[in-house]
């Protein structure tokens, strides 16, 4: 099963920073929930993000963007002035008031820098360049010039292999970052990749293992050194963001905010235009506010300078844009884990099967030369309602998807002329039990390449109705506590309720979701004579309750324990299939109390 909260590309069932409040048993959703369906989020403007309120993400001042995003416009080195110029041109209109160069100092005197950035009113938040100690005076000099506070790094400064490496590193940038403090600008930040964290050794003291990363943040001076975490990177390396960030957080004064798909998986994280991945980024920004100056976004060589713009009003409207988009169910990929036969390949490492195998990290690829064409056997006849395909860089202009009923004769069922790569999901109305994707123009020097294809739609002729199963909502929250996760917000059980619908069919007809009554109905089986029902729906109303944040766990009973401990304890006497009425009674109590209480 596929469940998106915000936008299609989202590959998981996203966590929500603020979700509606159950406010005196009021559950803040819509006022009718129809059966799931796909919504396409408007693309977002640097003129509409203007129009957000100040309350509804990150303040400007704290937003800003790593050059590098854009490394493909500006190459290494010093730019062009006019490269320059035009590049930040297009990163103010994007919306950003802050940037963070690479390759600082530039070889231009700082005045000319200085007045292209004041022509896009623009500051410099911090910069990444060299840390050789015999320029590191010019590269203060230039960065106190602009007016920075952060001097940065592209790495730790130093080397790592090692645990003696790691302190002689801490030294070298302690050195640093005395003397940028001491000449006038304020720390040295240092900027992570994967093997600070993947790299790791035991303490010579306590025996423990420890990360490259946490030697050297632990022996270096928070008077000079700070750091910059980049949180894709930290991701991949296994790394729980918003734990690392609130253990560590009095170190941290920047993030490098990216999203992506793939994260710490088989395959290459992929990034992607931020609130469209895999990262918890509300959750990692909640954790950050107390100490976090600059939240700098970076996409490394971003297709676009709109995909700037989609990112910078996620990080400035995150919040007023919550729960906008409509949890959807869209069932699994037909094409998922399907036979697949294709014209060609450029490398063995890159067959067709890797199109259909759920990996976001992998790919097909094709041979460099046009026509050419991945098919995928579905099985069976299917009436197609949607294609969605996930490209990689090398990607078709021009394409056709075409069915068959027998994988020898093809008929076009969509045809696309203008392609611009990256993420295409096309709405077809076709049967076939064959599919294929027939690319006609390469947009680029090499073959075709993307990393899903993936197909939807139901079987021709329809599905027989299931048989009524009789399942107490006690099940259900049951089903839904197993995540072993107390902090879900209403936007994500709202998402779980509607999954948990699609997948059982045995539920009566859609009902409003306007009050917790009406949420408990929705996951009300059928037979609604059960001796446990009473219980089941004060068990589903506390839960709620507490997904809402009106109801904690930690909140204690006056008997003794907490809610949670009676929660658990309810949980596991209503799935005791011996459980008794007697056996519950006390309970039944007990979860009154709570109920009224709040």
């Amino acid at each position: 099963m596929q469940i998106s909260l915000h936008s299609p590309r989202a590959r998981r069932l996203s966590a929500a920073l603020t979700g509606g409040a159950l406010l005196a048993g009021v559950l803040a959703v819509p006022p009718a929930v129809a059966a799931p369906s796909t919504v396409a989020a408007p693309a977002p403007t640097s003129t509409a993000a203007g129009a957000c309120g100040e309350g509804d993400g990150l303040p400007d001042s704290k937003i800003s963007i790593q050059l590098y995003t854009h490394v493909g416009e500006l190459g290494s080195g010093t730019p062009a002035p006019e490269t320059i110029d035009r590049v930040l041109g297009e990163v103010a209109d994007a919306g950003f008031t802050n940037v963070e160069p690479y390759d600082q100092p530039y070889s231009m005197p700082v005045d000319e820098y200085q007045a292209i950035l004041d022509r896009h009113g623009l500051e410099v938040s911090s910069s990444h360049g060299s840390t050789s100690w015999d320029t590191w005076p010019e590269t203060v000099d230039y960065a106190v010039a602009l007016g920075q506070d952060y001097i940065g790094t592209g790495g730790m400064a130093g080397n790592y292999g090692t645990y003696e490496e790691a302190l002689a590193t801490a030294a070298y940038v302690n050195k640093l970052g005395q003397y940028a403090h001491e000449n006038g600008a304020n720390k040295i930040v240092l900027h992570n990749h994967q093997s600070e964290f993947t790299t790791r050794y035991p303490h010579p003291e306590t025996g423990e293992m420890v990360s490259a990363w946490q030697v050297i943040e632990e022996n270096t001076d928070p008077r000079y050194v700070t750091f910059e975490l980049d949180v894709g990177w930290a991701a991949d390396a296994g790394i729980d963001v918003p734990a690392w960030i609130e253990q560590y957080g009095d170190r941290i004064e920047l993030l490098h905010v990216k999203d992506a798909v793939n994260v710490d998986a088989d395959g290459d994280m992929r990034q992607v235009a931020l609130g469209s991945g895999d990262m918890d980024l509300p959750a990692i920004i909640a954790a950050a506010e107390p100490y976090v100056e600059y939240y700098t976004y970076e996409w490394d060589w971003a297709p676009s300078f709109e995909t700037s713009a989609e990112s910078y009003q996620y990080l400035r409207c995150y919040l007023a844009e919550e729960g906008a988009d409509e949890c959807t169910d869209e069932g699994e990929s037909l094409a998922l884990g399907r036979p697949v036969t294709t014209s060609s390949i450029d490398d063995p490492a890159r067959t067709g099967e890797m199109a259909v195998d759920g990996n976001a990290g992998t790919r097909w690829g094709s041979g460099w030369s046009e026509p050419e064409w991945i098919a995928v056997d579905l099985g069976a006849s299917y009436d197609l309602s949607r294609v969605v395909i996930d490209w990689e860089t090398a990607f078709a202009s021009g394409y056709e998807i075409q069915t068959s009923p027998d994988g020898e004769t093809w008929t076009t069922v969509h045809t696309v002329t203008d392609g611009d790569g990256f993420f295409d999901e096309l709405e077809v109305s076709a049967t076939g039990e064959y599919v294929r994707l027939y690319a006609t123009e390469r947009a680029t020097q090499w073959g075709f390449s993307l990393y899903e294809l993936e197909i939807y739609g139901t079987p021709s002729g329809g599905e027989p109705t299931p048989e009524p199963v009789a399942r107490g909502a006690g099940y259900w929250s049951s089903e839904y506590r197993q995540v072993k996760n107390p902090d879900y917000t209403t936007d994500e059980l709202l998402c779980f309720l509607i999954s948990t619908r699609a997948q059982s069919d045995v539920f009566d007809e859609v009902v409003d979701l306007t009050t917790v009554d009406d949420a408990v109905q929705v996951l009300w089986a059928r037979n609604h004579d059960e001796w446990v029902d009473v219980v089941d729906r004060q068990l589903l109303g506390v839960w709620l309750n507490v997904a809402a944040g009106s109801v904690s766990l930690e909140d204690p009973l006056a008997g003794g324990g907490t809610v949670g401990d009676l929660l658990l304890a309810v949980e596991a006497a209503r799935l005791d299939a011996g459980a008794t009425p007697a056996d519950l009674k006390e309970y039944k109590g007990a979860l009154e109390t709570v109920s009224v209480q709040h």
